[in-house]
């Protein structure tokens, strides 16, 4: 028997088997999975709702048939009580023809295109855009510690080493130095309107923003200052 018959066969097999069903055990087949589809879509909803350019697959388990719910005559009334990872708990209602409730699970998977690494990257080093990629991830455990741009990332520093395929997240990365101990280094003095300048030593490293000790090359004299460019360092 080619495939083609056996899919006939089958399809014809299970239009007998329903045909052959009670009528009661048909409706409760059709209620089951009433409620299944609503409470997928209204988990579905809720997770593109946080993240709308997410594509989110949502797997419900199956309502125990031994409950014979009645069929609702309205949309079911559904709550997300619980949610934990990729594992939702929801709750659903219906107030008639009669009144019952009743609490299903289920896996959710929320997909997005990531930062991710095409080629190892090591601690310390900095990020350059051909070690980066872009594939679909599924990040519902990832509470957002994750970059959706390339461009976020690139020229940031690795605190740790990153593994082919790796999602970036933010933990993981850090400004880069803008000036490195031993470096030689611009002192720019501000007041009374004056700008003075003078050329120093780094003495320790520092990224913009940071308070770093620099050491005049002229007079000597150890003082601290604040990273505001590469290679410069305002002392105020």
């Amino acid at each position: 028997m080619n495939f083609s018959n056996l899919t006939t066969v089958c399809l014809l097999f299970a239009t007998v088997l329903t045909a052959l069903l009670p009528p009661q055990a048909a409706a409760a087949t059709s209620a089951e999975a009433s409620i299944e589809q609503q409470v997928s879509v209204a988990i579905q909803r809720a997770y593109q709702e946080r993240v709308p350019e997410s594509r989110v697959e949502v797997t419900v388990n199956p309502v125990n048939s031994a409950l014979s719910l009645a069929p609702c005559n309205h949309p079911l009334q559904i709550e997300l009580p619980f949610a934990t990872g990729d594992r939702v708990t929801a709750k659903a209602s219906c107030q008639s023809p009669r009144s019952w409730s009743l609490f299903l699970t289920a896996r959710v998977q929320q997909f997005m295109t990531v930062v991710t690494a095409r080629a190892p990257i090591r601690r310390n080093s900095k990020i350059a855009a051909s070690s980066l990629g872009l594939s679909e991830q599924d990040v519902v455990r990832l509470d957002g510690g994750y970059f959706t741009r390339m461009q976020d990332v690139v020229g940031l520093n690795a605190r740790t080493d990153i593994g082919l395929g790796e999602i970036l997240s933010p933990h993981q990365l850090q400004e880069a130095l803008a000036v490195l101990k031993g470096d030689r280094v611009t002192i720019e003095v501000r007041g009374n309107g004056l700008l003075i300048r003078a050329f120093g030593i780094a003495l320790e490293d520092g990224r913009l923003g940071q308070r770093i000790g620099v050491r005049n090359e002229r007079s000597g004299r150890e003082i601290s200052g604040t990273v505001s460019a590469a290679g410069v360092v305002s002392v105020p």
